[in-house]
């Protein structure tokens, strides 16, 4: 029995002691490290055309989305430097009304609201500077700026009414730069970002259809919009 507690004890020991490891952060002028979290697209729609005309009573519904992401820090006293390499994963929907002088919208049912699904898969590469407020024993906390380079290499849009289902794939406008700023909150080697970005280019993005199961309903879609994204994430350093 006595070895029994005495096993247990050095177990105890251990875990402790790597625990206070873990809240010994070391400060280094290199570190790298790995996060992973949620996203919230809030896109700014300025325009939403269906075959030439302004869509009405536009909605836009927010979901969630995730990210993940790897990246090095190079420490200069309270500042650093954060070049970073991420996939993003975001969602939403957009509900519009049919424009009633379009000539499809006079073959289709009494409900004349259509709901346009958005899905982007996108590689990014933010390069954020940042300045420790608080840097004291294992406890951080940190503003960062800076801006963002996005490739969207996936997107799909879908349309779904009463009468029909059509896919989308957009054929141009995948780049974007944006403008990230955000908090960090750190513990030892533990932190938590958050993060707000906007988009400094306007993309105004055409559509080429996938398939069309009702070929007398036709819908040519243009999106003139920017970007802005919430993102909250927790990571660890090394």
């Amino acid at each position: 029995m006595k070895k029994v507690y005495l096993i247990g004890a050095l177990l105890s020991f251990g875990l402790l002691a790597e625990a206070q490891s873990f809240m010994r952060f070391e400060d280094k002028a290199f570190n790298f490290g790995a996060k992973v979290g949620f996203n919230a697209t809030f896109p700014v729609i300025n325009s939403l055309s269906i075959n030439g005309k302004e869509a009405e009573n536009i909605d836009i519904e927010y979901k969630v989305g995730y990210l993940a992401a790897v990246f090095c820090r190079v420490n200069i006293e309270r500042f650093f430097l954060q070049p970073s390499f991420s996939w993003h994963r975001s969602e939403g929907n957009i509900r519009f009304s049919i424009p009633q002088s379009l000539p499809e919208n006079n073959m289709m049912s009494n409900t004349t609201t259509d709901l346009l699904m958005m899905k982007t898969s996108s590689l990014e590469v933010p390069i954020m500077v940042g300045y420790n407020l608080v840097k004291k024993g294992p406890y951080g906390l940190s503003l960062m700026v800076g801006p963002k380079l996005k490739y969207n290499y996936k997107i799909a849009y879908t349309v779904e009414s009463s009468t029909t289902h059509v896919e989308y794939v957009n054929d141009n406008t995948p780049f974007g730069v944006n403008i990230a700023t955000g908090v960090g909150v750190s513990i030892g080697r533990l932190f938590f970002d958050f993060v707000y970005e906007f988009g400094l280019n306007q993309v105004e993005s055409d559509f080429e259809k996938v398939n069309n199961p009702v070929p007398e309903i036709n819908y040519d879609i243009n999106i003139d919009k920017r970007t802005n994204v919430m993102s909250i994430s927790l990571g660890v350093l090394f």
